[in-house]
Parts: C-alpha cells; structure tokens; sequence
C-alpha cells in the first residue's frame, strides 16, 4: 500500500473510532445500558436452618458474599453465599449461610446497600420512612440519614414508601415504591404513578431528586391490592445513568408477577427537590428505556444488586425475590453490558493510532511507517 493511500485509509480508521466514541458517549449519557438474560432462569436460594425470609433487598459485599435484609421484622443482616459462572453468567449456588443480628432494624426493611470504604450497610424501612446505617460485621447501629419530609410516614400511601436502596456512583440512591400524598394516586389501569428518585452525596446529604413515573397496572384483580405498579428497587451504573426495577402483580384473572427492568438517564429531568406536588407542579420527568422484562408465576423480585464481573467484561446482576404469603425465594441472573468500559477501550485505541501518526509525521527513532 502506498504511503498516502494508507494515511487515507488511517484518517478513515480513526474518524470511525471517533464516531464510535460519540455512539458510546451518547447511548451512555442516554442511559442505553444493555442488559442481556443468560437464559439461565429462576434458581431457588436456600434458606436452610436460617431462618432467612421475605428477603425484600440484597446487596454485594465482594467474592461469593452479598447481605441481604427481609421485610418480615426480622432483626438480622442475612448473609449468602451466591456463587456465579463467570463464562456463562449462570448462578451455580445460593445459600443463606448465617444472619448478623442487627437490633436496630425496624419493622419493614424493604432495601440494603454496602459501602466497601466504611464497611458498613445502609437499610430503608418501608413504615418508618427512615434510612439507617449499620456496622456490617457486628450489626451495631452507626446513625440515621436525613431522609427529605417529603417521604415522612404521613405522607406515604399504603405502605408504598421507601422500598428502594443502592450506594454506587458517589452516593446513596433511594426511592418511594409509588406516589406520595402530595405527589397524587397510586397506579391504575390507566396511568401511574409518581415516584421521586433521591440522591445523597458521600456525606449523606440530600443531592438531588427527579421525579420518575411508573407503568399502569396490566389489569385490575381482586388479587392486586398489595403489588400494584411500582418501583422496588434502582441501581447507580454511573454518576447519571441508573438502572430502575418496577413490579407488578396483574395481567390476568390470576395475575402474576411481572417485573421491568428500565435504563434512566438523570439529565433527561429536572431536579423536584423544591416542586411541592408533582400532581401539579411544573417540572421535566425522566425518560426511561425498557432494558428487560420477565412474568413469573410464584416470584415476586423486590431487590437486585452488582455481582462480580464476567470474563466477558459484562457485569453480573442478581435479583431476589420475597417469598412472603407461601410463594418462591429465588434467585435471578442477568448481565449488564459494559458501555463505560468499552467507550474507554475505543478511546485508548484511537489515541494509539493518532500517537503512532504522530511520530510518523515527526520521523522520530520509535516511528513504524509504512513502506513507500
């Protein structure tokens, strides 16, 4: 190849890996994370003697380890041991293996999160409307967060209140199941509901709220007045993209549980923190893209976390399901493709190239030019 037919095709090279550049930057700014569903299905945690259930929250602790709380009353952090395949992303084994007794717990904790730089657990409970940190070796009870008045109790409509929990991204995310008071009706066949996603820095001050809106209710049944449409979990993937989990209990004359799995990006709304009523104020919401969706008969999945990352540089994401009222505790696998990571490869390839352009050009001692 002549020299300036391989600068021609370089400048082609490298224009394409600008353009890529720009796709991954705006799908991930667009919250177009892909999540894939290895096809491996349910996969039955085992509580053994524990005592372990109506695990309603999970979180990831490193290796095999995650924590997870109950909303049963319980007054422990549950251990488990879930073991996944890195080439397949399947589950291989999940067991709860032992309990942290945390006296602190309330009476509804609904989500859990883990800060590896503390060591330490923060759990939301449902009926309080609090948030709580807890020493998540010894279960000891290290303090409150200041959880914005507008989630207060008397705010909250049939115990859709903080189901939500997550640390991730510079900060600890929460988020009300369905509207508040102020925020107006809870989900129908219709319409949804409000929701208000919050955010707190590292120093667990309050840092900004969006206000997100749920799916309608498939269909109406006797049999859905508990799980109607709303949001029981979210997951940080970067500083403004998240990953949000809805549920519901419809679809039909038996309903079953049917769970989404949506992508939102934070600068698609404005911040709600000061709009006293989302059921009138003025106010941008969040887009969201539907990333996954499943319907299961018999497991109602509340909590979901980050596992460890497969060889395929995916990441693992584990959902558990609430076995409350004589229905399954299980296990779900999904991975999450890896846009950040990937935009950083095409990134240091590009500079690679310009770089070796460079000393082309400069004819310097290290130059590897094409032949003429």
């Amino acid at each position: 190849m002549r020299a300036s037919r391989f600068s021609r095709a370089r400048r082609h090279v490298v224009s394409a890996l600008v353009a890529g550049v720009v796709a991954c930057q705006v799908g991930e700014v667009q919250g177009q994370v892909t999540v894939v569903d290895p096809g491996q299905g349910r996969v039955a945690l085992s509580s053994g003697s524990s005592g372990a259930a109506e695990l309603s929250g999970i979180a990831w602790t490193g290796g095999a380890n995650y924590l997870a709380v109950g909303d049963n009353g319980a007054k422990s952090l549950w251990r488990l041991s879930v073991t996944v395949d890195a080439g397949s992303g399947w589950i291989t084994g999940g067991t709860v293996v032992g309990a942290v007794s945390a006296p602190g717990l309330g009476t509804d904790s609904e989500g859990i999160a883990y800060r590896a730089a503390t060591g330490s657990v923060f759990v939301s409970d449902e009926v309080a409307s609090s948030i709580t940190q807890f020493d998540a070796t010894t279960g000891a009870t290290l303090g409150g967060v200041g959880v914005p008045a507008i989630y207060a109790p008397a705010n909250v409509q049939s115990n859709m209140g903080l189901e939500s929990l997550a640390f991730g991204a510079g900060g600890l995310w929460t988020a009300n199941e369905e509207a508040v008071v102020p925020d107006g009706p809870l989900s129908t066949t219709t319409q949804g509901s409000w929701v208000r996603i919050q955010r707190f820095d590292t120093s667990l001050a309050a840092a900004g709220q969006w206000a997100y809106r749920t799916d309608p209710i498939s269909a109406l049944t006797s049999l859905t007045t508990a799980e109607r449409s709303g949001v029981v979990d979210v997951l940080p993937w970067t500083a403004t993209t998240l990953l949000v989990l809805e549920r519901e209990l419809g679809g039909a004359t038996i309903p079953d549980f049917r769970s989404r799995l949506y992508g939102v990006d934070l600068a698609t709304g404005s911040d709600v923190a000061a709009v006293a009523s989302l059921a009138t104020g003025t106010f941008t919401p969040l887009g969201k893209t539907l990333l996954w969706e499943g319907s299961f008969a018999t497991s109602n999945f509340e909590g979901m976390t980050f596992g460890p990352q497969l060889a395929d540089g995916s990441t693992s994401l584990l959902l558990v399901s609430d076995n409350g009222g004589g229905i399954a505790q299980d296990l779900y696998a999904l991975q999450v493709v890896p846009e950040p990571r990937a935009l950083a490869t095409v990134l240091a390839l590009g500079w690679l190239i310009t770089s070796a352009t460079s000393r082309c050009r400069r004819g310097g001692p290290r130059a590897r030019c094409p032949p003429r």
